[in-house]
């Protein structure tokens, strides 16, 4: 019986019983137990040896006391009727331990039942109650969770159930075919289209359930008139709450990335994975809600910027920057990691501000990077994770409160300068009228000093609200400002920055493809290049001699004048390729210009095609026609082959001769009636030789020699 005191609550390991002790002998002799779950329980008293003998047997054990809970805030009626009833059994409860006792007990209610008028029965349930729940005034609180039987479907009686109906059709009950009928609508429209709403939803059901098709003697169609008893919107909404999964239809209606985006639960924080500066960095783009002018001529409008942001998960600090007019694309992406990899007070003095390193810290690649799947999803990525070693994960699509921090620290960015720019995007700007654009001030050097004076302030001045800073930051005063967060986190956090050399981070994070080694160079869109290294290699002969293949380059889109060469496992250093001359029309070009070109260069092959291909119909047909005519005056030639080949030689000297009148040059200026010949005496005889004109090769020849035999005898000379 040692340290066992009223109140404590035991178990039996035979049964589910539990009792609880509410009276302990003072001379030890044993104790008074009730059995809290029983209804009908009185007490029951218990002697010593039994209770060591069942707690040594392991028989009874002390266990949890269900009814110990915090005091529930009650209201005014509900605190009456508890003080009611304990004062209605007080001089019961307290007459302890006689109104353990059966007999003495039985005196007392019958006594007390005397005095308020309030039945035995009622005094004896109160008394139980009193003793099952901890012998305290809030075990007297009435059981008000079990009014109305929930969960439990209320017998139909033939009458409506509920408050009555003052006015319109007294209703019905919703039975089991109502419910379905409820069911049935939900699943079909509701579920599936979430434009409807739950209204929409119950004259839907109405309709197809609670109505009959009655002729329209007017039109003679049949058309839907609702039956006068049927269900009301307030049981059409009760019962789609007690038939349906809430959560589950609004997953379905809204599609679950929406709802995972918008209306999941938030168990953890992003701070979860992270060790300190440096575990993981989040990089997202914006399209920045300004338009900026031409820095060559501030007359024009070049659109709106892109803006990437790489930020610390640790310590918020906005790592990398960048500011241009690339879209959100591997190369705005390459760009922000860059600048996060290097040093800043160089690049920020480009653009007129100046600060120290102490004023931005970060130069430095991370050990994770979340980003979105666009710019991170393909080989562009691969560079990351072989030569810096950096664990790239994407966001699922359309999960932007995946990326958190860097989507709000847009919104922050905006907020800033909104008010002050013009041209700036209102978001009202349909209903007030006029046209931003043409408000626009600023061009991309003015507007990226105005983002880096706006992240200074956010690194350095900016307070973080709902930061979760452990026992140590506060114990030390580290207010949740980005810049002391960094600092104190290298400080007392293991190390998971990354630093390399700029030029190394900048060569690497080009966008990397594949060219073709040809007998021309190395081809790639379309352009040839060319090296020492490969000159060296004989890769243009063997590429001539035996097949062309594939090198990993990387390249700079925005000019397209050299592409380097690269190591497919990341360990040799890069090698600079220059266009060949046969492509300087290609110099100073970006990828996107050649890439017009050549699709412009298709374009007009293929408009040429069908020109090419009737000219060389044409071109057989004629070729044919002349064939057939040809053919067609071919005599009978009955002599032998060897007949007809044996002359071949004097047959062409025969046509040869016959061709000269009509080949040769007439150079004279005037063509007249050719002059009479006048004879001189007899006509002197043909001399042996033949002196018949030669042919135009052997003249060739002998003009040929004869220069040649003048050269020789100028060297003599």
């Amino acid at each position: 019986m040692i340290g066992l005191n009223a109140g404590q609550v035991f178990g039996f390991s035979e049964d589910d019983r539990r009792e609880r002790l509410l009276w302990r002998n003072p001379d030890g002799r044993g104790g008074w137990f009730i059995d809290i779950n029983d209804d009908c329980a009185v007490p029951l008293c218990r002697g010593r040896a039994e209770i060591e003998e069942l707690l040594a047997e392991g028989v009874l054990t002390e266990c949890a006391d269900p009814w110990l809970e915090s005091g529930k805030a009650l209201t005014e009626k509900q605190a009456a009727r508890r003080d009611e009833a304990w004062e209605a059994i007080r001089p019961i409860a307290m007459a302890q331990p006689e109104s353990f006792d059966p007999h003495r007990r039985a005196k007392l209610i019958q006594q007390r039942a005397a005095e308020t008028g309030i039945t035995r029965q009622t005094l004896y349930r109160l008394l139980r109650r009193w003793w099952q729940r901890g012998m305290t005034p809030a075990a007297l609180t009435p059981d008000y969770a079990n009014s109305g039987a929930p969960g439990q479907r209320k017998p139909d009686r033939g009458v409506k159930r509920g408050a009555p109906v003052r006015y319109g059709p007294q209703g019905l009950n919703a039975d089991d075919r109502v419910r379905a009928a409820f069911r049935d609508t939900v699943t079909r429209y509701l579920a599936r289209n979430r434009k409807l709403d739950i209204t929409d939803c119950y004259h839907k059901c109405l309709e197809l359930h609670f109505s009959d098709l009655v002729i329209n003697e007017q039109t003679g169609r049949q058309e839907p008139v609702l039956r006068q008893i049927h269900p009301s919107l307030r049981q059409f909404r009760y019962w789609l709450e007690q038939d349906n999964d809430l959560f589950a239809l609004a997953r379905k209606r809204h599609t679950p990335r929406v709802y995972d985006k918008d209306s999941r639960a938030i168990l953890g924080t992003s701070l979860d994975e992270v060790i300190g500066p440096g575990s993981r960095y989040q990089i997202d783009a914006t399209v920045a809600d300004i338009y900026l002018v031409s820095r060559l001529d501030r007359r024009k409008i070049v659109g709106r910027p892109v803006i990437y942001v790489a930020i610390d998960v640790f310590s918020r600090m906005i790592a990398g920057l960048y500011v241009g007019l690339e879209g959100p694309s591997w190369v705005g992406a390459m760009m922000a990691l860059a600048n996060a990899a290097g040093p800043k007070a160089a690049w920020c003095g480009d653009f007129g501000v100046e600060i120290t390193e102490a004023d931005w810290p970060c130069h430095s690649l991370p050990s994770v990077l979340l980003a979105d799947r666009g710019e991170m999803l393909g080989p562009a990525a691969d560079t990351l994770i072989q030569r810096f070693g950096i664990r790239v994960e994407n966001a699922a699509p359309y999960r932007a409160d995946w990326k958190g921090i860097v989507e709000r620290r847009f919104g922050l960015i905006h907020k800033a300068f909104g008010p002050y720019v013009p041209g700036f995007i209102e978001p009202d700007f349909r209903e007030r009228g006029g046209d931003y654009r043409l408000d626009a001030t600023l061009d991309l050097d003015e507007f990226t000093a105005l983002i880096i004076n706006i992240v200074l302030y956010y690194n350095n001045q900016h307070l973080l609200t709902g930061y979760p800073r452990d026992p140590r930051m506060i114990a030390e005063g580290v207010n949740t400002v980005p810049i002391e967060l960094w600092d104190w986190g290298i400080q007392h956090r293991t190390g998971m920055q990354r630093s390399y050399p700029e030029e190394l981070v900048r060569l690497s994070l080009l966008p990397a493809d594949e060219a073709t080694v040809t007998a021309q160079g190395i081809r790639f869109y379309g352009c040839y290049y060319s090296c020492a290294h490969a000159i060296e290699e004989h890769w243009f002969e063997k590429a001539r001699q035996t097949r062309t293949w594939k090198v990993p380059i990387s390249y700079e889109p925005r000019r397209m004048d050299r592409i380097w060469l690269r190591d497919p496992k990341g360990r040799a250093p890069f090698i600079p390729c220059d266009l060949t001359p046969r492509n300087d029309t290609m110099r100073g070009r970006t990828l996107w210009e050649i890439d017009q070109l050549r699709q412009e260069d298709r374009r007009q092959k293929a408009q040429h095609a069908p020109t090419q291909r009737q000219g060389r119909i044409d071109l057989t047909r004629r070729i044919e026609e002349i064939t057939r005519a040809a053919e067609a005056r071919r005599p009978d030639d009955d002599r032998s082959k060897a007949a007809r080949l044996r002359d071949i030689r004097a047959n062409r000297a025969e046509e040869r001769a016959a061709n000269r009148p009509g080949e040769a040059f007439d150079l004279r200026p005037e063509r007249g009636d050719p002059g009479t010949v006048l004879p001189f005496g007899k006509t002197p005889p043909p001399p042996a030789d033949d002196y018949s004109l030669p042919d135009i090769d052997s003249i060739r020849r002998h003009l040929a020699e004869r220069d040649e035999s003048r050269d020789g005898d100028r060297d003599d000379d």
